[in-house]
């Protein structure tokens, strides 16, 4: 098919890769990237391509056989468009890997399907046509992924990329003009144009296989992909060049053309298959022994292409091989010259890092010096200098050094170390290793320290580490250790020893009125005290500050009453009075007292930690109190600690929020308000009540900023609802606590947050337990004046259960009343409302308050509560607390009861009061699936 055909039938061979070759680097370096390995998939033929391939092969094969004319030419076409399809399908399959490759493989099948078209349409022959462009296209193609591929090459450089290239180029090229190119650009008969075109295909064709040739030979395996590839390229390159020396052989070419095609659709389906190089890092030549072979090789081929010609009687042009050689000697000498500076710049940096090192190691406080066996030290290029200060230990102690040096290498590689003295008080520390295997060091590597100054601090350290500086007691060192005998003993024994905590009471003050120094006396005449209450095998240690323990060994006569009563005698003991500089001083002293429990696996610091958790109880219960210890009390400090210490936090850290729990209209259902309570989510701990933790912020003063925090949130979210439902008079409350009503910040906190959030006076109510309001009556009756100044309403939250009183109501400007759960969780179907709470409604009703019942749960609550004249409520009956985005969606469907209200119901007749604020709670109520029983003197926050 090809024979018939005027010059345009070279071919390309060019491989597509996605990785290239390497090329030599100055030090060790990683395994080389495989060829064709691509980062995406890829890398094993799959069944159907696999299938596809041979059938096309065998058509390939098979058409040789037929003779010249239309199955023939059919069944080219078909094999390299079916080559083309292969190859995109490989590369939709490995993901853009081997694109340039199917570029190439496609646009030489467009070119024979332009040329095979124009034969069967009768188009008369023309020498150079359309088809052309895409066959030296697909050369254009192929060389562009050649480039881009070999850029990717991780070492050498585009220098080292061209001279390589170029020295195959030149033999390749050099060869086929002796071979046959010259037949054909020195054949006048043929017109330029004509010319140029046939000599193109085979200068591209060695070009492509000049790169082929370079990445092959730099490689010591190859991938499958590449195996292919090359065979392609060769293929290609075969026919191309049998093309010009025999045209006539058309079956033979097209098998050459059509083989090449597959090869090449192998190699994209193939990518980054094949052997992987060994992971070992080696020693690499700046430029490889393959690549010295390649850029030197161009120079002898003149010659023995001469001593050939020679032999058999031919001529050849000698121009072109001196040109060649002059090309190659020229590159020979650019590479000679590079690796000449590179030498120099590796020198100048190795003598610059020697340099630096050196000046370091003056400056350093350690010693660096290689050695042999002998301790004799090494040097030279690369080594450290001697040290004076190794010189000097083989003076001082000379046995100790060769111990050390005598233990390395019976360890090769590993590390060893002793301090060792070089004169009267003064240490070194030695580390040895032997390194003598390794070519680049060769002798023992020891590395010294002056540790004197931490010697002297250790001989301190160890006179002092068991016992107190001031006091002359056991420090806790020492009592950790007796502690730990003593349980061992009992072990055997089967007594058990105590333990007791003691912190003195009225220490403080002592210092800050006289003075440290009166301090340090006090602490030593307590620990005289102490010890003449003990028997001598007891332990009194101070474990710091105003901190004490004792052990109490165990006796055959110890009960937990003599325990008890010993820590009674060292209360009293303590608790006689002092004189210091003159003046009488009284300190009291807190026990906390711990028996050792042989089932719980004692150790003295479990110990001391069951009896400081005894002395933080009694601490708790006031002065002078003794405190034993029970299993329940560690797990309450636990939880206590742990709170008190993430509280602060957790505003900041967005553990803490407001929820909204609905109030209704009990007649028609209809939703007034929200009352918001606080919650708070603990990372670890989950949900913690707000019982537990809001005395804890009342404790630490909290509280005013969690307060003013909610009071905003609460604020905002009811600006919105009023102004996303024009016409409801939807209220919020916020309650204060005892700590937030004796701020002199509240009224401006509570004005700043009306101001910033646009919410209506009326429409925040402010509830306050009794427990808070008789505090300081006067002064609390000063604030709520002035807030109710503001426009604010006020209400007494859990009225009833706590110092409730006809006065509190006369004297504080209160507009609403709230009936506590604990009164309505009685009422049931036979159980009409306690009298407390018909009391409660009489007295709200004559004294013109409004009554918010807290806790309804049931239809019957609801129905007795409505039909003695309460009006609003809360509770579990009508929704629990909500989130906010739950909260505004029952804002958008307020016009919704909830929960219906029962037929012939109806809202409020003739009601013309504002609408009852809700109670927005700092302290929240109960999470869902739990009641809290409101804390005394505590809001319901």
């Amino acid at each position: 098919m090809r024979a018939a055909r005027t010059g345009v039938e070279h071919r390309r061979a060019r491989p597509m890769i996605s990785s290239a070759s390497s090329t030599g680097a100055w030090y060790d370096d990683p395994p080389e990237p495989e060829l064709n390995t691509p980062g995406a998939r890829g890398g094993a033929l799959s069944a159907p391509g696999l299938v596809l391939l041979a059938v096309l092969g065998a058509l390939a094969l098979g058409r040789s056989l037929l003779p010249a004319g239309t199955a023939a030419e059919v069944s080219y076409l078909v094999v390299v468009t079916g080559a083309s399809v292969s190859a995109w399908w490989a590369v939709a399959h490995s993901g853009r890997a081997g694109f340039w490759t199917a570029a190439g493989i496609t646009l030489s099948c467009a070119g024979d399907w332009l040329w095979q078209v124009g034969a069967w349409s009768g188009a008369p022959e023309a020498s150079v046509s359309v088809a052309d462009a895409a066959y030296l296209g697909s050369y254009v193609a192929v060389a562009l992924g050649l480039r881009r591929a070999l850029a990717q090459v991780a070492q050498g450089s585009r220098f080292d990329r061209f001279v390589d290239t170029a020295a195959a180029f030149l033999l390749v090229v050099y060869l086929e003009w002796v071979l046959v190119l010259h037949r054909t650009v020195e054949d006048d008969s043929l017109p330029v144009l004509v010319r140029t075109v046939l000599a193109a295909y085979p200068v591209l064709d060695a070009w492509l296989l000049a790169l082929v040739v370079r990445l092959c030979v730099l490689r010591s395996s190859l991938g499958a992909g590449a195996v292919w590839v090359g065979a392609g390229a060769a293929a290609w390159f075969l026919a191309d060049l049998g093309y010009l020396v025999d045209a006539d052989t058309s079956a033979v070419l097209d098998v050459g053309w059509t083989l090449g095609s597959l090869a090449l659709a192998a190699s994209v389906w193939l990518t980054g298959a094949g052997p992987r190089r060994s992971a070992r890092r080696r020693r690499r030549l700046p430029v490889s022994r393959a690549q010295l072979t390649l850029a030197l090789l161009p120079l002898a081929v003149p010659g023995v292409v001469e001593v050939v010609a020679w032999a058999r009687g031919t001529d050849v042009d000698p121009l072109p091989g001196l040109l060649v050689t002059a090309a190659v000697l020229a590159l020979a000498y650019a590479r000679a010259y590079r690796l000449s500076r590179q030498q120099a710049d590796l020198s100048e940096a190795l003598e610059l890092r020697a340099r630096r090192a050196a000046a370091l190691a003056v400056d350093s406080a350690d010693a660096l010096v290689v050695v042999d066996p002998t301790g004799r030290a090494l040097t030279g290029p690369g080594r450290p200098a001697g040290s004076a200060v190794w010189t000097a230990l083989g003076e001082d102690d000379p046995s100790g050094r060769a111990e050390l040096l005598d233990r390395a290498r019976t360890a090769p590689g590993r590390t060893v170390s002793a301090e060792l003295c070089t004169a009267p008080g003064a240490w070194v520390e030695v580390r040895v290793v032997d390194r003598s295997d390794d070519a680049d060091v060769g002798g023992l590597v020891v590395t010294l320290q002056d540790v004197t100054a931490r010697r002297r601090v250790q001989d301190e350290l160890a006179h002092q580490a068991f016992h107190d500086g001031l006091t002359g007691l056991a420090n806790r060192a020492l009592f950790d250790d007796r502690v730990g005998h003593t349980l061992a003993r009992s072990g055997r024994t089967g007594t058990d020893p105590a333990v007791l905590s003691l912190d003195l009471d009225g220490f403080k003050t002592v210092n800050d009125t006289l003075g440290h120094p009166a301090g340090d006396e006090l602490l030593r005449q307590v620990a005289a005290r102490l010890s003449a209450q003990v028997r001598p095998a007891d332990t009194v240690a101070r474990l710091g500050g105003d901190e004490f323990a004792v052990l109490v060994e165990p006796g055959p006569a110890d009960t937990g009453e003599s325990h008890r009563a010993l820590a009674d005698r060292l209360v009293a003991a303590v608790g006689a009075a002092y004189d210091l500089a003159g003046r009488t001083v009284h300190v009291g002293a807190s026990v906390g007292l711990v028996v050792a429990d042989p089932d719980a696996g004692p150790t003295a610091a479990s110990l001391l930690r069951d009896a400081d958790t005894a002395l933080y109880r009694a601490k708790s219960r006031g002065k002078g109190q003794v405190v034993v210890f029970a299993p329940d009390m560690r797990a309450e400090l636990l939880l206590h600690t742990q709170l008190v210490a993430d509280l602060p936090g957790a505003l900041a850290g967005g553990q803490l929020r407001v929820a909204y729990q609905p109030v209704v209209d009990l007649g028609s259902g209809d939703l007034e308000g929200f009352e918001a309570l606080l919650r708070w989510q603990h990372p670890t701990l989950g949900a913690v009540s707000p019982a537990t933790f809001v005395p804890l912020a009342e404790e630490n003063g909290l509280i005013e900023e969690i307060g003013r925090w909610v009071l905003g949130e609460a604020c905002a979210a009811a600006a919105a609802w009023r102004a996303g439902t024009p016409g409801a008079d939807l209220t919020i409350a916020v309650n204060l606590s005892g700590r937030q009503l004796r701020s002199p910040r509240l009224v401006g906190d509570v004005a700043a947050a009306l101001d910033r959030t646009g919410l209506t006076p009326h429409a925040l109510c402010l509830e306050l337990t009794e427990t808070a309001l008789v505090h300081d009556a006067e002064q609390a009756a000063r604030t709520l004046h002035e807030l109710r100044g503001l426009g604010v309403r006020l209400a007494v939250d859990d009225f009833g259960t706590g110092f409730s009183s006809l006065t509190h109501l006369r004297q504080f400007p209160v507009d609403v009343l709230k009936i506590d759960r604990s009164f309505v969780s009685g009422v049931g179907p036979d159980v009409a409302a306690p009298p407390v709470v018909l009391g409660l409604l009489e007295l709200a009703r004559v004294m013109g308050l409004d009554v918010v019942a807290e806790g309804v749960e049931s239809e019957d609550q609801r129905a007795h509560l409505r039909d003695q004249g309460c009006r609003s409520a809360q509770g579990w009956l009508f929704s629990p607390a909500l989130e906010r985005d739950a909260a505004d969606a029952r804002v958008a469907g307020a016009g919704d009861s909830w929960p219906p209200a029962p037929d012939g119901v109806t809202a409020r007749p003739g009601s013309t009061d504002a609408t009852p604020p809700v109670s927005a709670s700092l302290v929240g109520g109960p999470p869902p699936g739990r009641r809290a029983a409101p804390s005394a003197g505590c809001a319901p926050w």
